[in-house]
């Protein structure tokens, strides 16, 4: 079974160098070579797929190289080659990557789970009358990595409102999703897995001199982590099973994250989905992905982690077991039991 690491210039920055004229580090390489030596540690072959603008030179690659399935998969052009072309991958379908985060809180909001109210506009001079109830927040409908996100996102008064939409849709290109601002704790909750998916430690990100997770405190490390989180038994609870019932609504595959606020009343809101969640961990170049500070706090079950005892000393999930068990999920979701057409 040998698997095929994709990676990309700029792929986790590329939407702020459209918004910053400072120099911003590209990490997309480091990334990748994380996954794709952890991979080879949990025993899988693997190799690095540069992905190409012209999708045949990528095909290619894919076919010399022997590739039976692709992990790091991160756009809706890459996920769209892979379903056109048949070729299994790790992560969620183009039925969910192509859904902006409007659509998803509004299929969360069908089922009855707590989403702010909101509104999407495309031209900061149309905005509509509405009944959201300030301080607003306002971001990219489909971005990534906090791209345009700084304090001025949160807006406390009307007037402030055309500032900030015209900021997404001209600088990013992108709608602005309009959505009431929860005060609260920001709780974000990885999950992997399918049939039976598996919540990891539930990660809080407190802000350090901030009022939002901007995208320098987020992409420079800044934030002040805790995972596991702070919670009791009974927020735990409620977080984890809204969660779950947020990614099975979605339909999200192999792994994701779930970003809430948990307001002052106990409700955790659905903020968004990240179904190209940050997998990378305190090891190497790359900025530390939040489910790999939930790996880092996972600990072995009390079954495994007596058995070990025996063996050797137990220790935290590595990344080669995080990496190889998503991998993992996805194989069995695809049957992988012989190699794919690629390579026979």
């Amino acid at each position: 079974m040998k698997v095929g690491v994709f990676w990309r210039k700029y792929r986790n920055v590329e939407l702020q160098k459209r918004i910053s004229l400072e120099n911003i580090y590209d990490d997309a390489y480091d990334e990748a070579f994380q996954h794709m030596t952890a991979l080879k540690e949990a025993g899988f072959d693997a190799a690095l797929i540069q992905w190409k603008k012209d999708p045949n030179e990528t095909l290619k690659e894919l076919i010399s190289q022997k590739i039976d399935i692709v992990f790091n998969a991160s756009s809706l052009k890459e996920v769209a080659f892979l379903e056109a072309y048949g070729i299994p991958f790790v992560g969620s379908g183009i039925d969910l990557v192509a859904t902006s985060k409007a659509a998803r809180k509004k299929l969360v909001a069908y089922h009855n789970l707590p989403t702010p109210k909101f509104f999407v506009v495309s031209n900061s001079r149309e905005i509509p009358e509405h009944s959201l109830k300030y301080p607003l927040f306002v971001k990219p409908v489909r971005g990534r990595g906090s791209a345009g996100i700084s304090e001025e996102n949160v807006v406390n008064h009307p007037e402030e409102l055309p500032k900030v939409v015209e900021k997404i849709t001209q600088k990013i290109g992108q709608a602005a999703l309009v959505e009431e601002f929860i005060k609260g704790r920001e709780i974000t909750v990885g999950i992997i897995g399918n049939d039976n998916p598996r919540v990891l430690p539930i990660l809080e990100i407190q802000y350090n001199s901030t009022i939002t997770n901007t995208y320098e405190h987020k992409m420079l490390d800044n934030e002040i982590i805790h995972c596991p989180a702070d919670l009791t038994k009974e927020e735990a609870k409620r977080i984890k099973d809204t969660a779950i019932k947020i990614y099975k609504v979605l339909n999200a595959k192999d792994f994701g994250r779930i970003d809430m606020i948990l307001a002052e009343d106990g409700t955790p809101y659905f903020l968004e989905l990240n179904t190209f969640a940050g997998l990378t961990m305190s090891t190497g170049k790359a900025h530390n992905g939040y489910m790999g500070y939930m790996a880092e706090a996972e600990n072995m079950t009390a079954a495994e982690f007596i058995g070990s005892i025996v063996k050797y000393e137990a220790e935290n999930m590595t990344a080669a077991e995080f990496i190889g068990s998503i991998v993992k999920y996805a194989i069995k979701r695809y049957k992988l039991d012989k190699p794919h057409a690629l390579t026979s």
